[in-house]
């Protein structure tokens, strides 16, 4: 609230609108990688990592303090914690706020996700580890066939109907299940920290275990890459596989997971005593 009311609305709808374009060119190209790295059983590659990059990214920006510094909100968090503010007031718009600046991008992409290039495939080859991939894909997107890409019929692609649709809404479900998570993660984390005496504490150990703490939502894609890598499993295109069979149980599910996450956050909040000194 602070930075919107320092710098002006534009330089969100820059960032909102750039973020969207940049979005819906691209974001169809990410599972297209995946059929690739299927083709050429290779797991470790561009692909994996390149999702594991764009997650840690995603997680610095709704997960540390480095924006909210940023745009000047270290005194409108000592304020919460020293005056007499609602605190779940406070901490609705914050979330918000997060979803706005975290998923905005997403948001728009879901809503022009028809306008943007659709999802196909290159037929792989019978028998191969892609073709049954491939087949999964079919057994999900049921209307998907194969259709001919040239005039003289010699070359043919496997079109998943509604592809980009559904990946424009895996992609913000999974951003949200992201957000939700990491305020489940710091409201248990912070109310462990008090009970254990760890905001009083004048300890040297106190700034190295906050700065651990308050950074491991950040850094936890580093142990899922290399668990990944190592048992050859595309985490990404799992989840978007899972979601896409199942798309309003997983809405559901998220769904239940932000109404308990929020009320545990607000009334963990409420109890919480920082040192500011």
């Amino acid at each position: 609230m602070l930075g919107f009311y320092r710098y002006g609305p534009l330089p969100l709808l820059i960032y909102l609108g750039v973020s969207a374009a940049v979005l819906l060119v691209s974001s169809v190209f990410w599972p297209m990688g995946w059929m690739e790295a299927h083709v050429r059983q290779n797991f470790w590659g561009g692909q994996l990592f390149l999702g594991c990059c764009i997650w840690w990214y995603f997680l610095m920006l709704v997960s540390t303090p480095l924006p909210f510094l940023v745009l000047g909100g270290a005194t409108s968090l000592e304020f919460l914690f020293t005056r007499a503010i609602d605190r779940g007031l406070w901490l609705r718009t914050e979330r918000t706020a997060v979803i706005i600046i975290g998923l905005g991008p997403v948001i728009l992409n879901l809503v022009l996700s028809p306008l943007g290039p659709g999802l196909a495939f290159e037929p792989a080859a019978s028998g191969s580890p892609a073709a049954m991939v491939q087949e999964r894909y079919m057994q999900i997107f049921p209307a998907s066939h194969l259709t001919k890409v040239d005039s003289a019929g010699n070359s043919e692609q496997l079109v998943i109907s509604h592809g980009t649709e559904v990946f424009a809404a895996w992609l913000l479900w999974f951003g949200m299940l992201c957000i939700f998570l990491v305020a489940a993660y710091f409201s248990l984390a912070f109310t462990a920290w008090q009970r254990a005496g760890w905001h009083h504490s004048t300890s040297k150990r106190r700034p190295w275990l906050g700065a651990v703490m308050v950074n491991a939502p950040a850094y936890s894609p580093v142990p899922l890459l290399i668990l990944c890598a190592a048992l050859h499993v595309n985490l990404f295109e799992e989840s978007f596989l899972l979601f896409a069979s199942h798309p309003v149980l997983m809405a559901i599910a998220l769904v239940a997971l932000i109404l308990v996450v929020q009320r545990l956050s607000e009334r963990n909040i409420k109890k919480l005593e920082f040192e500011f000194s």
